[in-house]
């Protein structure tokens, strides 16, 4: 890490704080720890003014390098170093799955959801299941797999937990309505899940999509298609239940029965509201949590030291820990917690937050998702139009999201791994420390 730190001193022979530059660098590097990516920045003035300047740029570097006496040992060495390391990272987004047939089988994925809710809106709960079959377990491999930490407790989050629901719900329909038993599942207790599955979804999940950023369309990479799929589809589900639920039951008789939607359902008022059924399913996944971090040791699993200092050797993440580091300690340090950004980036850094980090957090959680759920998720209830624009700004934002880091790979990784790998001579032929950007080949 390269981060410029000032080199003066106060009275007391105490290094300065660091500049803004430095800590601004230092939360770029621990936020782009999970995604294993540089963080992109707005384009500089000084890049090259189109693509053939660049290239024709470096190649008359290139012919000077070698019609000249310049060309010696030392600099060939770097050239090869150059070659290896923008090898390395053509092939490691090979090994993650950026090739042209898990990008061309997103795609048509996208389209083919895409065509089955506009033509049979009454079948797009089966696909969700079918397809989270698939994309679920392969998403836990992955994260099980996951480096440098274990990603696997992930999936105690929310809105992992909803979809686990919502799974388990449709299958055990199915199985109910294949075995002809599918009677025997009072129509009280599917009225009651339908409830709160109606102000989860359209109340947290479909404000989750627009809050989160790293919900985005990334037709190549399965993680993320995967985190896109658990955030999007079951608002979509939902959708067609509350204004195609008429073909549903046509399509389906023998497993729903949805009467209680022509009855009229209540939003607000009283225990057995979509409100009040879908505010208990929230706390029920929140006591389990708090339960499980504090009381089951989930918010010591990734700090780096114990609690006498000595290395920990931390196997496995949380969500938790992930969302602090991605700039939410820095907030509550700043407006809570009277802490400088030096010593949120050091807890960022070490994962040592306290539980005091963990009840704002959560708290924080309960308020964004109960207001979810009784603003939006009561607006999604009663108008179409409304669940329509939220569900098409989610696409759009996840559409946008995902352009910007195929922006990224095609225009600015290489460049950024090269600047990391030779910071030192950058710095040194520079007369100074090299700084994140483009430069012109000049």
């Amino acid at each position: 890490m390269s981060s410029e730190q000032s080199t003066d001193s106060t009275a007391d022979g105490v290094p300065a704080a660091e500049s803004e530059e430095a800590l601004d660098f230092r939360s770029s590097m621990i936020m782009t720890q999970d995604w294993n990516l540089d963080v992109d920045s707005d384009e500089l003035d000084d890049s090259p003014a189109t693509v053939t300047d660049a290239r024709q740029t470096f190649q008359n570097l290139v012919r000077s390098a070698i019609k000249y006496d310049t060309f010696k040992k030392g600099e060939a060495d770097t050239v090869r170093r150059i070659i290896e390391h923008i090898e390395l990272v053509s092939l490691k987004k090979s090994a993650e799955g950026f090739n042209r047939v898990n990008f061309s089988v997103g795609v048509l994925n996208c389209f083919f959801i895409c065509w089955v809710l506009g033509a049979y809106p009454e079948h797009i709960w089966l696909l969700y299941l079918i397809e989270a079959v698939y994309f679920i377990p392969r998403k836990f491999y992955n994260m099980w797999r996951a480096k440098p930490l274990n990603q696997a407790f992930y999936y105690l989050d929310f809105c992992w937990f909803t979809n686990f629901f919502a799974m388990a719900y449709f299958a055990i329909i199915v199985i109910s309505g294949i075995f002809g038993f599918n009677d025997d599942i009072q129509n009280g207790i599917r009225e009651v899940i339908f409830k709160a599955a109606l102000g989860v979804f359209c109340g947290v999940l479909v404000c989750a999509n627009l809050a989160l950023p790293f919900v985005a369309c990334l037709f190549h990479d399965v993680n993320t298609m995967t985190g896109l799929f658990i955030h999007l589809m079951p608002p979509v589900v939902m959708y067609t239940f509350v204004w195609y639920n008429d073909r549903i039951v046509e399509a389906w008789p023998n497993l729903f029965n949805l009467s209680y939607l022509e009855d009229g359902l209540t939003y607000y008022g009283g225990t057995d509201s979509i409100a009040s059924c879908s505010t208990a399913f929230y706390f029920t996944w929140w006591v389990i949590y708090v339960c499980f971090m504090l009381g089951g040791g989930g918010i010591d699993l990734p700090k780096k030291f114990k609690p006498d200092g000595s290395p920990a050797n931390p196997r496995y993440d949380t969500v938790f820990h992930s969302t602090m580091r991605d700039g939410v300690c820095i907030l509550i340090g700043k407006f809570f917690r009277g802490r400088s950004k030096a010593d949120s980036l050091t807890l960022m850094e070490t994962n040592m937050f306290d539980k005091i980090d963990f009840c704002l957090y959560m708290v924080f959680h309960m308020i964004a998702s109960l207001s979810a759920i009784y603003i939006s998720g009561y607006l999604c209830f009663k108008s179409i139009k409304f669940f329509r624009l939220m569900l098409g700004a989610s696409i759009v934002l996840a559409v946008v999201r995902g352009a910007n880091r195929y922006t990224y790979y095609t225009t600015k990784m290489y460049s950024r791994v090269l600047r990391k790998e030779f910071a030192e001579q950058l710095a040194q032929s520079g007369g100074g420390e090299a700084k994140e950007g483009y430069t012109r080949l000049t």
